[in-house]
């Protein structure tokens, strides 16, 4: 008797059959059945943010507002989320004029103009000026505990009001993504990004792990340097769809997302595997090797030592 896995795999699936007899099982998140719908979520995490109040209560007229959205090799629908949150800024009175939306690259390569369309959508590409991070433009403002030079982009730093967007999930050394990652290493410069990087090989740098986690409390420390007035995080799930959100305050936000992470996206396993089979989760997690390798970490706490794991990966 067999058994047919589906893994993501691009725009598509790759198709697996496989002896049931030999199957430990499979491992994919917690359904969501009763998430209910996406603008509702949104709206709702925007008008109960966490730690802080409404964004349209913080923000004022005559500041320059700069928001930070994730490129295109993160899954944050960043199209999906702008509009409310611009529908935020124009009730706080600002003005298309004043607002700047940037694509955190951290030392991704800069995004094309028709790139940064399909990332922001037509509509808004058209209204607002978008740009990409440029990691040699930056100004320094300090030395964190660790050592990490704090060097952020200077159209960020020159900003009067920074809101961050992005996606919640496990993050193979920084405990999880989203909250103040948008900013460092998002918009750091070079030097601060390898300099955070490197505290990856120390212990607690490890996925699920936030407080003790030595990546996450550096890049927070730096980001903190700066400040940042706002976030706005979701997580999504293998169909790219929205099924929690959360805003407010960096920190308390982000942590109430990691919990939502957590809750659904953490599994036990009976037992480590002889092989396992993992896939990145399909575009855009394996539009690069870069990105795609993040799901190695993964499998290797599933597989036995001296195991296999074969890695699912489409070639664009």
């Amino acid at each position: 008797m067999s058994t047919q896995l589906l893994l993501p795999f691009g725009h598509t699936t790759f198709n697996v059959e496989l002896s049931t007899a030999n199957l430990l099982g499979s491992l994919t998140p917690r359904p969501c059945d009763s998430c209910g719908d996406e603008l509702e979520l949104l709206h709702t995490a925007l008008a109960h943010p966490i730690g802080v109040t409404r964004l349209r209560n913080i923000a004022r007229p005559g500041q320059k507002v700069a928001i930070v959205t994730s490129d295109m090799t993160r899954p944050c629908p960043s199209k999906r989320l702008l509009p409310l949150l611009l529908a935020e800024l124009t009730a706080a009175g600002i003005p298309d004029k004043d607002i700047m939306i940037v694509a955190a690259l951290g030392l991704h390569r800069p995004m094309t103009g028709p790139e940064l369309e399909v990332t922001v959508g037509s509509e808004i590409y058209r209204r607002i000026r978008v740009v990409n991070h440029d990691p040699q433009n930056t100004i320094r403002l300090g030395v964190t505990a660790q050592g990490t030079p704090v060097e952020f982009f200077r159209p960020i730093v020159e900003a009067d009001l920074r809101i961050c967007l992005g996606n919640l999930e496990f993050h193979y050394f920084a405990g999880y993504s989203g909250g103040a990652k948008a900013i460092l290493p998002g918009c750091a410069s070079q030097a601060t990004v390898q300099a955070n990087h490197a505290l990856m090989i120390q212990p607690h740098a490890v996925a699920g792990q936030i407080e003790e986690n030595p990546v996450r409390r550096d890049l927070e420390e730096g980001a903190a340097m700066l400040g940042v007035d706002f976030t706005f995080n979701v997580i999504v799930d293998s169909q790219h769809r929205i099924v929690e959100a959360v805003a407010g305050e960096v920190m308390a936000a982000h942590r109430r997302g990691c919990e939502l992470v957590k809750a659904r996206g953490a599994i036990a396993i009976s037992r480590q595997a002889d092989i396992v089979l993992v896939s990145a989760g399909g575009y855009p997690k394996d539009l690069n090797l870069y990105q795609a390798q993040k799901a190695l970490n993964n499998a290797v706490c599933a597989v036995r030592l001296g195991g296999i794991i074969i890695l699912a990966l489409v070639r664009y």
